[in-house]
């Protein structure tokens, strides 16, 4: 009975002491198994991590399909096949009101479109399809379910910033309120 109320440091601790040849990392329930860096790699990222984490400078990373340095190929192409929906501005205004973006409150709305479009992507494609490795119907899949999030108020997007925000004032949320997790969840039902 008394594992049962261990804290979250004394777990971090035992994590911690564990020296595991391997190192897993998950993305949707997949495992990903990579070996912990060596030394000299280590040296190299401490080296390079002021310059790795700048403002504004862009990365670079291998595009020939052995994905990032750090990661292991595998599941770089995995985490690069999914879908992220984030702050947008400049598009048409959200009517009746005139927001033309939604930085500062359209975080849960954002967060439950990207949860939707992985969903659809995992339904209509499979939880092994790769953005890498496509044909040309699955290619027409993929821009088909993209197009379902345009920011726009039209038949082609019905999951938009515009038709989540008026579904959510039929809810009791103004367009432009911040939506909490039930919000988003009733709406996206």
């Amino acid at each position: 009975m008394s594992n049962l109320w261990t804290t979250g440091s004394e777990r971090s601790n035992n994590l911690f002491l564990q020296q595991n040849e391997e190192h897993i990392i998950w993305l949707l329930g997949n495992p990903y198994y990579t070996k912990p860096l060596e030394g000299i790699q280590k040296a190299i990222l401490e080296a390079q991590k002021e310059e790795m984490f700048k403002p504004q400078q862009q990365h670079m990373y291998i595009e020939n399909g052995a994905g990032s340095l750090l990661w292991p190929p595998d599941f770089y192409d995995d985490f690069v096949s999914r879908l992220w929906m984030t702050y947008r501005h400049n598009y048409p205004p959200i009517r009746p009101s005139n927001h033309k973006t939604d930085i500062g409150w359209g975080c849960m709305l954002r967060s439950g479109q990207s949860l939707l479009a992985n969903t659809l992507l995992i339904h209509f494609l499979s939880r092994d399809w790769r953005r890498q490795k496509q044909d040309q119907a699955t290619y027409k899949q993929y821009i088909k379910i993209i197009h379902w999030f345009l920011d726009e108020l039209s038949p082609r997007a019905p999951f938009s910033i515009h038709r989540i925000a008026l579904l959510g004032k039929q809810l009791g949320k103004n367009i432009g309120e911040w939506f909490g997790p039930s919000t988003i969840s009733q709406v996206i039902q």
